[in-house]
């Protein structure tokens, strides 16, 4: 049971409805409970499938932050993305506990760790994941990190229920 009412969808204005048809999910319900953050927030999350990252690191990336996180919703909602850009489930289960049979996605899971841990990352595993990514890349991925840092707390303080099922994300 969530800390705070999710609004009913019957009970939704023209514009929250336009919000919460974009990705139906108990996440959108309670970013409706704020001001007017849901269309951003919704906006920036889209944005990073059609950003510089792969859909498999991205995948790998956030799972890790839902572990590191305790978020049982983000890896709910990212399991099957994570199967459909190619991972298995001993990949994933390796990937939560931090672990990688590969340098560059070692590397990349340090970077996470240390993101979420020490909030600044090291200038050797900076330098480790520059080898591997651009510019364009390191941005992105220390902004997915945030926003998934950010969305880990905002559903687990609030304790937002877990949907039925993953949502789809074609209209976000």
């Amino acid at each position: 049971m969530s800390r705070i009412e999710l609004p009913a969808v019957s009970s939704l204005s023209e514009d929250q409805k336009q919000q919460y048809d974009r990705f139906p999910a108990n996440v959108t319900l309670a970013l409706l409970r704020t001001t007017g953050s849901a269309s951003g927030y919704l906006s920036l999350g889209g944005s990073f499938p059609r950003g510089a990252i792969g859909n498999k690191d991205r995948e790998m990336i956030i799972l890790r932050v839902g572990a590191l996180s305790r978020s049982p919703y983000e890896r709910m909602q990212h399991l099957p993305l994570a199967r459909q850009a190619g991972w298995r489930d001993a990949e994933i289960a390796a990937i939560e506990a931090g672990h990688s049979s590969d340098a560059r996605s070692q590397a990349i899971l340090r970077f996470v760790d240390e993101c979420v841990r020490d909030i600044k990352v090291g200038a050797q595993t900076f330098a480790d994941v520059r080898a591997f990514f651009s510019e364009t890349q390191m941005a992105e991925l220390t902004l997915l990190i945030g926003h998934y840092m950010m969305t880990a707390r905002f559903l687990e303080t609030l304790e937002v229920p877990l949907d039925d099922a993953a949502t789809s994300w074609d209209k976000i």
